[in-house]
């Protein structure tokens, strides 16, 4: 919410005059074309039962009720273009909308749709997506119905299907961010559905975000969350339809992670935490998960934590009869359990950025299927400490895996970890190679390192040989192949990096789990820059292997011609 912070205290505030004589012209012009329609409806033979839309009517009232809320969305719409705090999107070379993100952002450059162009923000611009969407919907098949209820009381439905995607904690403040949109659909088409817009601005005292302006302080924001999301989840458990799962979608980064004594990563995050706390104590019993690509992923060079999937979980009451575990018992079962899980996910090519937040699913899954995990002291395990096992259980699970990779890159995986890219003692170094039984020599020979002037560094991926081909290499590691694999994927494309991976066969499938613990070190010393090198491979595998596939020799269409 940054403008206010600039002086900017009204939503007036947010556009320039110009664009508020424009949008207020097309809001009073609205009426008008809701006559228009109306007699045109008339003229045209529609009967008239003088009900309106919102009240279920389907007569020449009703239509033009209809044709009002399309073009008042498109007013709506028009906004998001409109504005000052819209920005210049260099990659699209257009005019970004404000809502990029969820946020009221605070912008360093002007930019102006013009409304009657052919370009970014013009009003039939927007009408035309609108018009789109309506064109490609099913006709005379299916009635929709949308309904707004509380979600932590009983529904009107009986026994629905349930999808849901939760609030995120104290995320995002959704009827804030409304607001830009509620001032103008209430003058649009406030008429039309009086019951929405009955209110000056978005309504907000009850809805679930665990906002401490709002509530007095975070103990408060707190409490008043989780007495919410524990009432949602126990309707839902009682409400929903017994044939089918409960289905909750869940995009939200393990943001808090510390070091503890032992030297493991302890990570979680208030959000899953809050909400798995919500399911389980409403008796529900995890079956299923899986990642689904959902989020845009633009803004991934900018912001490491910006995830690529949604998991869902898939939920099912508890059985009553589900016996108790202890703290040993939930850890032997992850540790039999999650590996193959993981492995399962990997060999989908869950992208590295999605799966500490995918692992949470099949781990939660084994959490959740006893009644209760007992602690030492007889206490019950709290989700926050389930959480952190399971992380724990994926960082173990990826560095037993440098055991599959040859010595020379499990030093530079070493390297990598303390040094980066950077330059660092011989000493250090020697010592690193001696505890994996190579020398620095040996790394120096096959292509991985420099070593100059008692200082070595790993060579960077845009200084590798020229023309590599793995077939002549008489020491092939698996830091190489990752390592070319990214440039052909960089300056070829996916073409390029299938070409390669035929020729380098089976070690493809290590090259491809080394990426995966590479971008994990990434993510924990903030690169970014290189993990999304490591990202981008995974992101991309499933494409590389059937080029591979076609092309099993590797050839270079360019010198494979035959004439």
């Amino acid at each position: 919410m940054a403008p206010p912070r600039y002086g900017m205290e009204t939503q007036a505030d947010l556009y320039t005059p110009r664009q508020l004589v424009g949008l207020t012209t097309f809001a009073d012009l609205i009426a008008a074309a809701r006559e228009r329609a109306h007699r045109d409806a008339l003229s045209a033979g529609m009967e008239d039962d003088s009900v309106s839309l919102s009240d279920g009517g389907s007569g020449a009232t009703a239509y033009a009720d209809a044709v009002k809320v399309y073009l008042g969305m498109s007013v709506s719409r028009l906004a998001n273009r409109g504005s000052t705090l819209c920005f210049w999107d260099n990659d699209g070379e257009k005019i970004q909308q404000v809502f990029a993100r969820q946020v009221y952002p605070m912008t360093w450059d002007f930019v102006e749709a013009n409304p009657f162009s052919n370009s970014t923000g013009n009003f039939l611009g927007q009408l035309k997506y609108l018009a789109n969407v309506v064109a490609s919907s099913p006709r005379d098949k299916v009635t929709g119905i949308a309904r707004q209820e509380d979600a932590t009381a009983a529904g009107n439905t009986n026994k629905p299907l349930i999808s849901t995607d939760p609030p995120y904690y104290d995320s995002v403040p959704y009827a804030d961010l409304s607001d830009f949109f509620y001032v103008w659909l209430r003058r649009l088409i406030g008429d039309v559905y009086p019951g929405l817009f009955g209110t000056m601005l978005v309504p907000k005292a009850q809805e679930l975000v665990a906002d401490q302006k709002r509530h007095g302080g975070p103990d408060n924001a707190k409490a008043f969350f989780e007495a919410g999301l524990g009432q949602s989840f126990d309707h839902m458990r009682e409400a929903a339809h017994p044939d089918y799962p409960v289905t909750v979608y869940y995009a939200f980064k393990q943001a808090e992670s510390r070091i503890a004594k032992d030297g493991k990563r302890n990570a979680a995050s208030t959000g899953w935490e809050t909400m798995l706390e919500g399911l389980s104590e409403a008796g529900f019993q995890i079956t299923g998960t899986w990642p689904m690509r959902t989020e845009l992923t633009g803004n991934l060079k900018k912001k490491l934590n910006a995830l690529a999937s949604s998991v869902v979980l898939v939920c099912r009451p508890r059985p009553a009869t589900a016996a108790p575990a202890t703290r040993q018992e939930f850890v032997r079962a992850l540790r039999r359990e999650l590996p193959d899980a993981l492995s399962v996910m990997m060999a989908e090519n869950v992208a590295p950025v999605d799966l500490a937040q995918a692992t949470i699913g099949p781990g939660m899954a084994i959490y959740s299927r006893y009644s209760k995990v007992v602690e030492a002291d007889g206490s019950p395990m709290r989700v926050r400490t389930a959480l952190q096992i399971i992380n724990q259980s994926l960082d173990e699970h990826l560095s037993e895996a440098e055991g599959n990779v040859d010595s020379h890159s499990r030093f530079a995986l070493t390297w990598f970890e303390q040094r980066g890219m950077q330059d660092g003692p011989y000493g250090e170094a020697e010592t690193i190679a001696s505890a994996r039984a190579v020398s620095v020599r040996g790394v120096q020979d096959a292509g991985i390192l420099e070593a100059r002037a008692g200082k070595v560094h790993l060579i960077p991926r845009e200084k590798l040989a020229e023309g590599w081909d793995p077939s002549t290499d008489d020491r092939l590691t698996d830091w190489e192949v990752v390592q070319h694999l990214i440039r052909a994927l960089g300056t070829e494309g996916e073409t390029g990096a299938a070409r390669l991976l035929a020729k380098v066969g089976e070690m493809g499938e290590g090259a491809r789990d080394l990426a995966y613990r590479l971008y994990g070190i990434c993510e924990r010393k903030k690169w970014a820059e290189e993990a999304l090198a490591y990202n981008g491979l995974v992101v991309s595998w499933p494409e590389i292997t059937r080029l591979a596939a076609e092309n099993p020799e590797g050839d270079d269409p360019q010198t494979s011609m035959e004439f």
